[in-house]
């Protein structure tokens, strides 16, 4: 499944751009992820994924590689993680670019989710609604920490 979001930050890019990397305070904006680790910075972290799916609670521990990195105007990351009491593997591709208009900066989220195993039985429409609303939830998050709203 393909998600793709544009949010639009009262904020520096600068600004935007050390928070996107600041571990501590961009987990917070993260539905369901209840720890972040940082093991090599700007390259390698760890996370812990807690959410409940349908009738399902998954708990994903989850390896993230940043693939690509460039300052102050993209990254691109993977994340993957398996909930073996559920029988399920969860893998993510996150793009993030930012543009910068003004004291606005732009921006887009484009994550590609798979998931594999007892979740995926779930249907398409039940894992969809929930990924759009951690999607909505993630965005609005972002959006309030860096525009000063709590």
């Amino acid at each position: 499944m393909r998600f793709e979001k544009e949010i639009e930050i009262l904020n520096s890019k600068e600004k935007v751009w050390a928070f996107l990397w600041d571990v501590d305070r961009f987990i917070t904006c993260v539905p369901g992820c209840k720890e972040a680790k940082t093991v090599e910075a700007g390259k390698s972290y760890t996370a812990m994924m807690v959410e409940k799916v349908g009738p399902f609670r998954v708990e994903f521990p989850m390896g993230i590689e940043v693939l690509e990195s460039q300052a102050m105007s993209h990254i691109k990351a993977q994340a993957s993680g398996s909930d073996s009491r559920v029988g399920s593997r969860l893998k993510v591709e996150i793009d993030v670019r930012m543009k910068e208009e003004g004291e606005k900066t732009h921006l887009s989220l484009g994550v590609t989710v798979d998931i594999l195993g007892k979740l995926a039985t779930l249907g398409h429409s039940i894992i969809k609604r929930k990924a759009d609303l951690v999607m909505e939830e993630f965005a609005q998050a972002i959006k309030n920490r860096l525009e000063g709203v709590s």
